[in-house]
């Protein structure tokens, strides 16, 4: 009696039965006699047994290994065909990554490509400069103007013609439009909403991206072109 020892196998599914060996006994033979169990509906050929992180030879005994009595032994089931397919299933993902990222990188070089060619259509020294000097005096210019005209006239330049028959009417200080020329240097898309109203939305939201987003200036300049233009 003093050579049969008490084992606690734990099964791959974190069961864990008693069983009571021979010291002498072989792994194979341990195996057999768990695969013999219905309940656990195992074959020997797909189950093996670990202790301490290492597989057990099926012809060695637990006493070669040193097991004790309560020790613990892991069962484990080997996986149906092997490792070969995870390893195909692997590759398959791989392969499959790497086509998707050649389409990309394919898709990327053709825009870098476009890019080249249109970079220095779009950074022209002397055709960038003289646009940007052109939108700054317009802008500029097109503000101040309408201001001056704006507080000379008293009126827009849409009732105009009718200045001769308006004389009559009480003049205010600040004419309407001022006011919107004045929100023009303060907040660009809030001027060109006040101008355009609601129909104009899209100009506000690009008007106001230029604005946020390029320091002012970009948006001072679209709002000045769509109000004053």
């Amino acid at each position: 009696m003093d050579n049969k020892i008490q084992i606690l196998i734990q099964s791959y599914d974190e069961k864990t039965f008693v069983e009571s060996f021979e010291k002498s006994k072989k792994i194979s033979e341990i195996l057999e006699d768990i695969s013999n169990k219905k309940h656990l509906n195992l074959k020997k050929e797909s189950i093996y047994l670990t202790y301490n992180g290492k597989i057990l030879n099926k012809n060695k005994t637990l006493e070669e290994y040193f097991i004790e009595n309560n020790d613990i032994l892991f069962l484990q089931q080997r996986i149906k065909g092997g490792i070969f397919p995870l390893i195909i299933g692997a590759l398959v993902l791989i392969s499959a990554f790497m086509v998707t990222f050649l389409v990309l990188l394919e898709d990327l070089i053709v825009i870098f490509v476009k890019l080249i060619e249109i970079l220095p259509l779009i950074f022209e020294p002397k055709k960038f400069i003289n646009d940007i000097i052109f939108a700054i005096t317009f802008s500029i210019r097109s503000t101040f103007g309408g201001m001056f005209s704006s507080v000379d006239s008293g009126s827009s330049s849409r009732n105009s013609d009718l200045k001769y028959e308006s004389k009559q009417i009480p003049k205010v200080c600040i004419a309407p439009t001022l006011m919107n020329l004045i929100f023009l240097v303060i907040c660009p898309p809030l001027a060109l909403f006040l101008d355009r109203g609601i129909t104009g939305l899209f100009h506000v939201i690009v008007c106001s991206i230029l604005t946020v987003k390029m320091y002012y200036f970009p948006g001072f300049i679209y709002a000045a072109l769509h109000i004053l233009c």
